[in-house]
Formats: structure tokens, C-alpha cells, sequence
């Protein structure tokens, strides 16, 4: 081989090397943006739709949430509504299943009756008490229908304190001892309690009133 020959075969081995490494450095180049293409799409998208994904789920739970509690707070106010009791003080009339109930006056003493006294183991709270019955049949009360209440504490009255009582002023008047009172007519009667003077000088203490033997209607009367 002359001289001549080796240096073009020098020459085209050179060009070749050449071409095969423009070659492999524009692989290289569009492998690199490729890769950066990815990462920019990677970036820029999916963290923005993931968290708009995210968020629209918790708003949904949040205003489901506040539609239940705003629920919630107005059945409450519908029971509260409902369970609200009308009251009346002393010398008002408070009516309960057509029937009147007044506390025309209260007051304390240690024992009641004239001949045959009957005194108390405390002290005696007694309620003069007038009831009209505005049905159209008669209905019958007693004084147990007349209960004492201070928060969750119930007082029953004294019904032998109560008969003697009512007799001091008349020996026939037996109070409401199953007094029968027909349509339109009225009765006084006093209702006696035997309870301690911290009772008496409490200022939460109320008359609860019901208008037949199991209570199915009740009213209260403030004691103050």
C-alpha cells in the first residue's frame, strides 16, 4: 500500500470517528430534553391537579358538615320550642286542660288547726290555692296534684296537715281531698308542706300542677 493510499484511508477513518460522535451527542441532547420535558410536565402539572383533586373532596365534606350542623342546631331549637313551659307567679291564673290553677297567697307557720293542732316536724309552707274547672264534665283533684319542685327535688304535701287546715276554717271543709268540681264552679282550699326552711327561702322553688290523677297535662307556677 503507497503512501498515498494509507493517508486517505487515515482520512476516512478520521471522518467516520467524526460523524459517530456528532451522532451520539445529538442522542444525547434529545435524550436530556426529553428527560427535562418529563420533569417540567411532572412538575407543573400533576402537583396542581392532585391538589385541586385534594381539595375539592374536603370542600364537599366541609359544607355537608355545616348543613348538619345547622341542622342540628335548629332541631334543637324546634325541642327547645317545645319543651318551653308557660309559668305564672303567685295571684296569677294558670290554665291547664281547661282548668284554672291560682296561688292566691302564701306563708309559714309552725303548726295548723284550731281544736286538734298538727305541727310540723320542720316548718309549714301553706298555699292558698283556688281552682275552676272550665270543662264540660266534672273532674275530680286532690291535693297530691299539687307538687313542690326546687331543680330535680319534688316536695308531696302534708294531706292530713292540709284536711286540718281547710277544717279550722269550716269542719266540712276537707280541702281537696277528692273534691269532685263540676263545670263552671270553683273551690279555695288550703295545701300544707312540710319542708325545712331552706325550702321555703329558696328562690328556684315552683308549684307544679297537673289536671288529673297521672299527670298527662302539667303546669308551674312560680313560688317566689
Amino acid at each position: 500500500m503507497s503512501e498515498e493510499e494509507r493517508k486517505q484511508q487515515k482520512k476516512r477513518g478520521g471522518c467516520l470517528k467524526w460523524v459517530l460522535i456528532i451522532f451520539g451527542v445529538l442522542i444525547l441532547l434529545g435524550a436530556c430534553g426529553a428527560l427535562l420535558g418529563g420533569g417540567d410536565n411532572a412538575t407543573n402539572t400533576t402537583p396542581e391537579e392532585a391538589t385541586k383533586e385534594s381539595e375539592e373532596p374536603a370542600e364537599e365534606v366541609e359544607t355537608e358538615s355545616g348543613e348538619q350542623e345547622e341542622s342540628a342546631e335548629e332541631d334543637e331549637e324546634v325541642v327547645e320550642e317545645d319543651e318551653a313551659v308557660e309559668t305564672v307567679g303567685i295571684g296569677e291564673t294558670l290554665t291547664v286542660d281547661d282548668i284554672d290553677f291560682t296561688v292566691n297567697d302564701m306563708y309559714q307557720q309552725d303548726s295548723v288547726g284550731d281544736v286538734i293542732a298538727s305541727n310540723a316536724n320542720d316548718t309549714y309552707l301553706i298555699l292558698d290555692v283556688s281552682v275552676t274547672n272550665n270543662q264540660n264534665e266534672a273532674v275530680t283533684l286532690m291535693d297530691s296534684y299539687f307538687k313542690i319542685v326546687d331543680g330535680e327535688t319534688v316536695f308531696e304535701p302534708d294531706g292530713t296537715a292540709s284536711m286540718t287546715a281547710n277544717q279550722a276554717i269550716s269542719p266540712d271543709n276537707l280541702g281537696l281531698l277528692a273534691e269532685e268540681i263540676n263545670p263552671g264552679s270553683s273551690r279555695d282550699a288550703l295545701i300544707v308542706y312540710d319542708i325545712t326552711q331552706s325550702v321555703i327561702d329558696s328562690q328556684s322553688k315552683q308549684l307544679q300542677v297537673q289536671s288529673g290523677m297521672f299527670g298527662t297535662e302539667t303546669g308551674i307556677i312560680n313560688l317566689q
